[in-house]
């Protein structure tokens, strides 16, 4: 099973992510995809034809606001799938979705952790966005992987706690340097962040190859998971 996780800037760099996309696309099973407005929505109409689309979107204030959709591949089982954290104030937003591969349950999340304060350190409605993920996801049984633009640093509790829960994180595993890329270093050259997008997955999970290529189709990274 392939997962990629990106935050897609709305498809700003439209030529770019499209060519991502279309090379992706023959042997992935899931994108989970952050800031997908109508530009975006447009590009994976046209690209992801055999893709199912669940999206959610959560406005917390002015110009801090999320919607993101999960596509998956049409001959995937979909179990079920609902919204988490939508009801939890000051957070970011994330789609739960519940796969059936054949052998296993998949228990996949996409996220997008609140952006502000832009230093991407803890608050308090940090810490509560990271534990109502690990509250929702212990009940599940089976294979567990939460991934997306979680808008934080390495160091902070808010982004420790998983680890402390259990998880794996395949950012700290895998030793990848950054997340980020020249696009947003440019946009703020006074407050350069080298993390904003993590993976962790439950022990249950058998990960084959994970990767972060250094390409330039959003101001984020896209996270490439496979799995047993």
């Amino acid at each position: 099973m392939k997962v990629i996780f990106l935050n897609t800037c709305n498809g700003e760099i439209r030529e770019a992510i499209a060519a991502f996309i279309k090379q992706q696309a023959p042997d992935t099973d899931v994108f989970c995809f952050q800031e997908v407005y109508e530009r975006m929505r447009t590009v994976c109409r046209e690209l992801l034809p055999n893709y199912r689309m669940i999206s959610g979107y959560k406005k917390v204030a002015q110009e801090n606001d999320f919607l993101q959709a999960t596509y998956l591949r049409n001959d995937l089982q979909l179990l079920s799938s609902e919204l988490v954290l939508e009801n939890h104030l000051g957070t970011g937003l994330a789609i739960y979705t519940q796969i059936n591969t054949g052998d296993s349950t998949v228990h996949l999340c996409n996220l997008h952790g609140t952006a502000r304060p832009g230093n991407k350190l803890d608050t308090p409605e940090r810490i509560n966005q990271s534990q109502g993920l690990i509250d929702f996801f212990m009940e599940k049984n089976g294979m567990r992987i939460i991934g997306g633009d979680f808008n934080l640093l390495p160091e902070t509790k808010s982004a420790k706690m998983f680890e402390e829960n259990g998880y794996r994180s395949l950012i700290k595993e895998f030793r990848i340097r950054t997340t980020r890329n020249r696009l947003a270093w440019e946009l703020y050259p006074n407050h350069k962040q080298y993390y904003s997008d993590y993976v962790f997955v439950s022990p249950e999970v058998n990960v084959k190859e994970f990767s972060v290529p250094a390409d330039e189709i959003s101001d984020h990274l896209a996270l490439i998971l496979r799995v047993e």
